[in-house]
């Protein structure tokens, strides 16, 4: 039990204490954001490069106990201080080279999982492509850095590397290889963001498509309300603009035909595509899939619910419904009637 004390002491000491030494490892979490999208082996060999890691923080603390030892060295006696310092400039290499061979092991992992990845934008790969460059110039440099301190000599230790070089050269290219790898991750969340962003546009791609179905300004100016800086933006507000003329020309001539027919009903229309659409992908954005009802006019299907005495009655209806680009149309005696006109004769 007194073994188990002493140890336990030891190691509180080495972590509170820990943010002393040269690599500065908090907030340097690369492990946690990748760890749901690795595959069995891919885990395996992330698990070897955290053993080779615990096995670099583990000699903190005999680093700090050298790093005691020559502290009146290095202030006074620079000379004699290179000559004690050969201890602990093997730890320090040692615990580098550790750090290399982990964290080198998680570029790897991280790397080839990217290379793997397909990307369905443009720019989005262009932005992988130059964090992949950009993490592959940092690993290569802190190869370079470590590369002299692979193997040194014991003459070498003694007079010819500097302590102080040293602790900057191993920090500096330990650093660069998190960079790198952090690179990398950023690099995966774009990949992985493309979903969400192809679900948006569809969405936006439905509610326009919705739009050109009715072709009437209220539809496009739905959209607008819904996508003022949409990809259909520009196009829909010239849209606006020329249907508001055109069924203004013809709103009394519809008018006057219209109050001559006799049940004039309001649905609320909530798709259009030119091929029908599957119920389940109905069902997505209205679950009551048995409440709509299709027609076919001018090579499009339209979806719509609801049957309204009102145009009040409809548009409320639409404020509750939740669907977006859902908006009100117009029928007498089955017959699709311009809104405007109907508007005027409800």
């Amino acid at each position: 039990m007194k073994k188990l004390s002493i140890f336990t002491f030891l190691f509180l000491f080495a972590f509170l204490f820990q943010s002393e030494l040269i690599y500065a490892q908090s907030g340097d979490d690369v492990f946690s954001f990748m760890e749901e999208y690795l595959t069995g082996d891919e885990a395996s060999q992330i698990d070897r490069a955290k053993s080779s890691i615990s096995k670099a923080d583990k000699l903190n603390s005999s680093i700090r106990t050298e790093d005691k030892k020559i502290e009146k060295y290095l202030k006074k006696k620079k000379k004699k201080a290179e000559k004690k310092s050969v201890d602990v400039k093997i730890l320090r290499i040692k615990q580098a080279l550790y750090y290399d061979k982990g964290y080198s092991l998680v570029y790897n992992v991280y790397n080839e999982k990217i290379s793997e990845s397909t990307f369905i934008y443009g720019d989005d790969e262009a932005r992988v492509n130059n964090l992949l460059e950009e993490a592959a110039t940092d690993v290569s440099t802190a190869k370079r850095k470590l590369k002299s301190y692979r193997k040194p000599s014991a003459k070498d230790l003694k007079k010819k590397i500097k302590y102080s070089k040293l602790k900057g050269d191993l920090s500096s290219a330990v650093n660069m290889e998190i960079s790198a790898i952090k690179k990398l991750i950023e690099a995966y969340s774009i990949y992985l963001d493309q979903e969400s962003k192809k679900q948006l546009e569809d969405e936006e791609k439905r509610v326009w498509n919705n739009a050109l179905s009715e072709n009437s300004s209220l539809s496009f100016q739905n959209y607008l309300d819904e996508y003022p800086n949409g990809k259909y933006a520009s196009d829909a507000r010239q849209r606006v603009n020329e249907l508001e003329a055109e069924e203004a020309r013809l709103a009394q001539a519809d008018l006057d035909r219209n109050r001559s027919l006799a049940g004039l009903v309001f649905e609320v229309q909530i798709a259009a595509s030119r091929k029908q659409i599957p119920s389940w992908r109905l069902a997505k954005f209205y679950p009551a899939k048995d409440e709509i009802k299709m027609k076919h006019y001018d090579n499009w299907y339209k979806y719509s619910v609801g049957n309204f005495k009102s145009y009040e009655q409809a548009k409320s209806f639409v404020k509750t419904l939740k669907v977006r680009g859902a908006f009100v149309v117009a029928y007498k005696n089955n017959q699709k009637i311009n809104i405007k006109s109907a508007i005027s004769g409800n």
